[in-house]
Parts: C-alpha cells; sequence; structure tokens
C-alpha cells in the first residue's frame, strides 16, 4: 500500500477508535432521545460523536468534503468526501444492545476508497482500502488478521442477513415477503441485528454468507460495503450494478451464493425495484 493512503487509513483507524470511546463513555448516560419519524431515533451521543468526526476530519482533511448521517456537512476542493455514521445501531444502543458501531468512509469518483467500522462492545475494528484487501482487529487482544471470503456455501447452507427501513411501508412489507422466501427455500437461517455497517464487515468476516438491504443510505453502507468487497465479496445494486452507495438497495454475499440470492430478491420483490 502507498504510504500515504496507509497514513490516511491510520488516521481513520485513530479517529473510529476514538469515537468508539465517546460511544462508550455514555452508554449508561444517554441524554436527550429525539424522534426523527415514528421509530427512528437520536440522541445526543449520535449529535455529540458527529460533532467530533467532523472537527477531527476537518483538522486531518481540510481540502476534503465531510457527509454525515445526524447533517454534518463540509464543503470540499479535492474531489474526496468523507461519509460518516456517528452511531449506526442507535436503536441498539439505547435499548444496551452491544451491536453498534461507528462508520467512516472515504469516497472518491470512483467511489469507496477507505472506510472504518468500529464496534467498541464487540472489541471489532474493520479497515479496508480500495484494492488492498480488508483485515479486522480486536484493540483490546491486540489479534490482526486479514479477510478473505470463500465462494460460500450452497443456499440451503447459508446464513444470511437482512434490515428493514423506518419506514414502514410497501417495500418493508415485500422484504418481509422476501425474508419468508429465504427462510422457506430452506436457508440455514436469517439475521435481522440492527446495523448495515456492522453486518456489511460480517459478510467480509464470514460470520454471514450473504446480507440485502432496501433504502440504506450512503453512511449506512459506504464503510462496511468497501471491507466486505475487499474482503472478496460481491457488492452490487438489486440490478446486478454497481450503484449501491447512492442508491442503498444492496446486497453482498460469497460469490457463489449472489447469484442464486440476487435471483430470488427480484423474483420476490417484482415491480417494487
Amino acid at each position: 500500500m502507498a504510504r500515504a493512503l496507509q497514513e490516511q487509513l491510520d488516521a481513520v483507524r485513530a479517529t473510529a477508535l476514538a469515537a468508539g470511546r465517546l460511544q462508550t463513555a455514555a452508554r449508561d448516560a444517554i441524554g436527550a432521545i429525539d424522534y426523527k419519524g415514528a421509530t427512528d431515533m437520536v440522541t445526543d451521543v449520535d449529535r455529540r460523536v458527529e460533532a467530533f468526526l467532523l472537527e477531527e476530519l476537518r483538522r486531518l482533511f481540510p481540502d476534503d468534503a465531510v457527509r454525515g448521517e445526524e447533517g454534518a456537512a463540509q464543503a470540499g476542493r479535492s474531489g474526496r468526501t468523507w461519509i460518516v455514521d456517528p452511531l449506526d445501531g442507535t436503536t441498539n444502543y439505547v435499548h444496551g444492545h452491544p451491536f453498534y458501531c461507528v462508520s467512516i468512509a472515504c469516497t472518491d469518483d470512483e467511489g469507496p476508497l477507505l472506510g472504518g467500522v468500529h464496534a467498541p462492545e464487540l472489541d471489532e475494528l474493520f479497515l479496508a482500502a480500495r484494492a488492498e484487501g480488508a483485515h479486522l482487529e480486536r484493540p483490546r487482544d491486540g489479534e490482526r488478521r486479514a479477510l478473505t471470503v470463500g465462494q460460500g456455501p450452497p443456499l440451503e447452507r447459508a446464513l444470511l442477513g437482512t434490515g428493514f427501513s423506518y419506514l414502514r411501508d410497501e417495500v418493508c412489507a415485500r422484504n418481509c415477503d422476501a425474508m419468508k422466501a429465504f427462510l422457506l427455500a430452506g436457508c440455514h437461517g436469517v439475521r435481522r441485528a440492527g446495523s448495515a455497517a456492522l453486518d456489511l464487515c460480517h459478510v467480509g468476516l464470514g460470520r454471514l454468507d450473504g446480507y440485502w438491504e432496501l433504502r440504506l443510505n450512503p453512511w449506512d453502507c459506504a464503510a462496511g460495503g468497501l471491507v466486505a468487497r475487499e474482503a472478496g465479496a460481491v457488492v452490487t445494486d438489486l440490478d446486478g450494478g454497481d450503484d449501491w452507495l447512492e442508491r442503498g438497495w444492496l446486497l453482498a454475499a460469497a460469490p457463489a451464493l449472489h447469484g442464486p440470492m440476487l435471483e430470488r430478491i427480484r423474483e420476490v420483490l417484482g415491480d417494487a425495484l
């Protein structure tokens, strides 16, 4: 890896770890909870961590743009944009469920370039750079290992993951149908864990064989999608193309599983695509 790119990935690592410490320190003293919709909550922790990320990225990369889930924004002139989710899995966090993380990605005109996803309570830090692979660190244990996705099992032996939009409408109902179709097809199981960024990283880790979701935002999937792709998973939109980042209709799966999963999803969703 070029030295400059490695230094930038090291900065992502340090920033993600610091954001994780902020999340951990505040988990037993969550302040105000607001709602952006009927079920889409945001806490003062989301806002404080995002403010930290914006300040740190401005300091480290003053020429780059920044885009955050809770409205953080900075114009840039470099052609690169940092896309951050300060607390992916807010509902889990509020309920004391450990499946939450911070997600940091740098994108350019070719898509995600750098990505970091840190889940402090799971002691998992995923890092990736385009065309340079992905790896998992366990900061407390000192473990570090490269991620490599195999070809994958047949569908009937696969453990899959999905998620559901906070907008509970016909698209959400169709995704319930997709989950039912996979279960009735005899897959090993379907999980819904509540953090798209982590689910994507867990495809890269091999903990999930495939993951799909509808209507994600870029901050949900930019870093995790890069981790999964660099580990060897196939990451596409639901047309099988590469417009998954902004479109947000996404499938990430082991190579041999991607085609069968995509076919089944498209059969069920039909004109909802």
